[in-house]
């Protein structure tokens, strides 16, 4: 099994900070939950108590220093009342929270208007941080309707089909076709519904800020259609090796992390309908995941197309 990757300094700093508040609220926990909380190994948790051990208020004697346990494998703090308070969060992580609020907030607002109104007490708290100046002037991508959202998200869940206006801004047209989305992802802070399209008999990829109106279809699909999606839903096998960013990986890819693995490595095997949509997923995941063919080649073609748009 490949090393853990070393956390930097700053990493390991803010760690140490998160650590401290984490334990005094959950005394007792076991040196392994505490790991997979913090998302890395055992031994590294260990050093991180062992430098707790020596941190305190100045004089440094055993009245300064906070008292840790966890010889038994189960952690114990005490005389940590300085920093018992969860660290403050910094701006740019107070800014990710809030365009993350935003996005979700105009997923709800329709449909759920007091859950809109928590989020939006959250975004308040969250711009004394970074200044009301500044999350004025925050905007995710360009508008797409909540009610459009909210049809699309549903129909997925549901697996129902929609009858949608789309703006194809290559060929400058409006075109109005009957979709079955399958799934929607956020890449570069533009929103994608993924879908099986009965106007092209393919799955298509429609930007969700380009569709100009979707409803609910009451009519079912044609065999045809459905002999066609049949045929080409988990035709394009992969195998997909997961060194790191195993949230991402699940989040992007779908792929559930076996049990005990939170930091190690690990290879699957999966089905996907796009070979497009999977070179994409692989490149935003920055080397976490690597994909052997066919899809190999693919990936690292539009990888060197990417290069030298920096000249490098």
């Amino acid at each position: 099994m490949p090393r853990e990757r070393a956390a930097s300094g700053l990493e390991r700093t803010a760690r140490l900070l998160d650590l401290v508040p984490y334990i005094s609220s959950h005394q007792g926990i076991s040196v392994k939950e505490l790991g997979e909380v913090f998302h890395t190994s055992e031994n590294h948790l260990v050093e991180d108590l062992t430098t707790l051990w020596m941190c305190g208020l100045p004089g440094y004697t055993p009245l300064e220093l906070m008292e840790i346990s966890f010889e038994s494998g189960y952690v114990t703090i005490q005389n940590a009342q300085t920093l018992q308070r969860p660290r403050a969060l910094s701006k740019d992580e107070a800014l990710s929270l809030i365009l993350g609020l935003n996005a979700l907030h105009d997923q709800v607002s329709t449909e759920n208007p007091s859950v809109a109104l928590e989020i939006n007490a959250l975004i308040n708290k969250l711009s004394n941080v970074v200044g009301s100046s500044i999350t004025s002037r925050i905007s995710n991508t360009d508008e797409v309707s909540a009610s459009i959202r909210s049809t699309l998200i549903d129909a997925i869940s549901r697996r129902q089909r929609v009858e949608i206006t789309y703006h194809s801004i290559a060929r400058d047209s409006v075109t109005t076709r009957t979709i079955l989305p399958l799934d929607s992802q956020i890449n570069n802070e533009v929103e994608y519904i993924l879908a099986f399209c009965e106007h092209s008999h393919s799955h298509r990829t429609f930007r969700l800020d380009r569709i100009l109106s979707a409803r609910r279809s009451e009519t079912p699909m044609t065999e045809k259609s459905l002999n066609e999606m049949s045929d080409e839903i988990g035709k394009l096998p992969a195998s997909i090796s997961i060194s790191s960013r195993h949230r991402d990986v699940n989040e992007i890819l779908n792929i559930q992390i076996p049990a005990g693995n939170v930091s190690g490595s690990f290879q699957v095997n999966i089905e996907v309908f796009s070979q497009d949509w999977l070179t994409r997923a692989v490149m935003s995941l920055g080397g976490a995941a690597t994909v052997s063919q066919p899809l190999a080649a693919s990936v690292a073609q539009r990888a060197s197309k990417a290069l030298l748009g920096y000249e490098i």
